[in-house]
């Protein structure tokens, strides 16, 4: 093969695949460039659209910004880094002393954990006037730790006179409260400060319209309204009674206003049956168990 021929034959090739280059560039490479362009440029014109809906967004995070760093600055509550049982229980004592007179028994009944916090419940429960246990609420709920009340029973009773003191109405209540704590050290102590000064009530919600006019209890039997019950057994009752001694109660006996008409061991809980001047009344009674402890069924 001459020399010319070889260099017609190179020149050739080379004028093909640069023929094949440029028609893959012009007819694939290049559009697929061109439709990825245009979808930017529409992408961009999109947002340029819609900058005032970003300026919006931008202006309600900055208000909500704010707002959340105010009310960080000015939080009231503190949130220890534990809970401890016994501290709580001072906790609770010294808000009755800035009440008055509430009776209180407390069962801790257990921790819930979340990550970085946690609260520990507790189940209050006990009799107070009404004006009183108003207080312990408002404290509860508005001094510096942070208590929630996550369920509350209340029921107003009737306390016959007797020779010591004047007739009365006593809110009896049970309630789970819930006492937080939590790991972020910034919690534990608040900057803001608020007044605690509960307001006044001029009204006694639970006072009876006309009074039942029941008898004293000069036997000094068991008010199973007033009382808590303690352990149960087949036939038998342990009950914690409205002076706060243990007595031992029986299907049958006689208790203040009627009778002990059930004993449930199974269920934990005995059950009476009242009669306050011709209402005839069942009041149920349970114990209240704590975390490690579980009803035993025979």
């Amino acid at each position: 093969m001459s020399y010319k021929i070889r260099n017609s034959v190179a020149l050739g090739i080379l004028f093909l695949v640069t023929l094949g280059v440029g028609t893959y560039i012009r007819a694939f490479n290049l559009p697929r460039k061109a439709k990825t362009i245009e979808k930017q440029v529409k992408q961009i014109d999109e947002e340029l659209q819609n900058t005032p809906n970003l300026v919006n967004q931008f202006n309600d995070l900055s208000a909500l910004l704010t707002d959340t760093q105010k009310r960080w600055e000015n939080r009231n509550k503190d949130i220890p880094p534990v809970d401890i049982t016994s501290q709580s229980y001072a906790y609770f004592s010294r808000l009755i002393d800035l009440s008055g007179y509430v009776k209180l028994d407390m069962v801790y009944n257990g921790l819930q954990s979340h990550g970085n916090y946690g609260y520990n419940v507790y189940n209050l429960k006990g009799e107070a006037p009404f004006d009183n246990f108003y207080r312990f609420i408002w404290y509860l709920e508005n001094d510096r730790k942070l208590f929630k009340i996550q369920a509350i029973t209340m029921k107003g009773i009737e306390v016959a006179p007797t020779e010591k003191e004047e007739g009365k109405v006593l809110v009896t209540f049970n309630m789970l409260v819930h006492a937080y704590f939590s790991s972020v050290a910034e919690l534990s102590s608040s900057m803001g400060e608020r007044s605690i000064t509960p307001n006044t009530l001029n009204v006694d919600p639970f006072t009876p319209v006309i009074s039942s006019g029941i008898t004293p209890n000069t036997r000094e039997l068991v008010e199973i309204e007033r009382s808590d019950l303690k352990a149960v057994i087949t036939g038998k009752a342990y009950v914690l009674d409205q002076s706060n001694n243990i007595r031992t109660l029986q299907e049958g006996d006689e208790i203040y206003l009627g009778y002990l008409t059930k004993i449930d061991p199974e269920g934990g809980r005995i059950e009476g049956t009242l009669n306050k001047g011709g209402i005839i009344e069942k009041v149920e009674l349970k114990i209240r168990y704590g975390p490690l402890q579980t009803v035993v069924k025979k």
